[in-house]
């Protein structure tokens, strides 16, 4: 499987559920049992690849504070596995410009996570899957998609002396995504302590 085939089956699953988790989560299923062992090996080393990529992204943390609420290293998780069934160019674009999200035709504040694309593969191949395989492929899979991905100022983590200084920075990373917040009756700020 080729990271171009990987994200055209990303979009044929999201086009399939109409933003329901469970029913993209089924039209994967259903695809990948379907596959030999190794493509679905591929399928998981693409979205760990993706995963690793964006991991403690402060972008994407903060993102993910606005649109849900909270963020912490879970739910930071959850929501990047949400932003990966966007589709390739929501996610690489939020990577260097978060406040892109704002433009998303459809936003499921205080829910935008997706725990179970994470299990898919794993649920898939089974009990004899091999873990060393799995961290290979994923390996491989981080090298090809290493030069799409960029972050805002060439920079993952900010340059914040800690994690707090950057949620406070928000207001001024995420002007367009806080308006729409507020616009769909969603407080992000007063949800829950960061």
């Amino acid at each position: 499987m080729t990271k171009m085939e990987f994200w055209e089956l990303m979009e044929i699953f999201r086009n399939k559920s109409d933003g329901d988790n469970e029913v993209f989560l089924q039209s994967a299923q259903e695809y990948l049992s379907g596959c030999n062992v190794e493509e679905i090996y591929y399928f998981g080393g693409y979205l760990g690849a993706y995963m690793e990529s964006v991991n403690e992204c402060i972008w994407i943390d903060m993102a993910c504070k606005v649109i849900n609420g909270y963020v912490s290293d879970d739910t930071g998780l959850y929501f990047a596995l949400w932003l990966m069934s966007q589709g390739e160019k929501v996610l690489l674009e939020a990577l260097t410009n978060p406040d892109s999200l704002a433009n998303l035709p459809y936003i499921p504040f205080g829910n935008a996570e997706f725990e179970m694309l994470m299990s898919v593969t794993f649920e898939m191949i089974g009990e004899d899957m091999d873990i060393e395989k799995v961290h290979s492929i994923q390996i491989k899979c981080l090298e090809i998609i290493a030069p799409d991905i960029q972050y805002k100022n060439n920079d993952k983590y900010g340059n914040y002396e800690c994690f707090e200084d950057g949620m406070e920075d928000i207001p001024n990373i995420l002007p367009n995504l806080i308006k729409r917040a507020y616009s769909e009756n969603f407080d992000w700020k007063n949800l829950y302590e960061f």
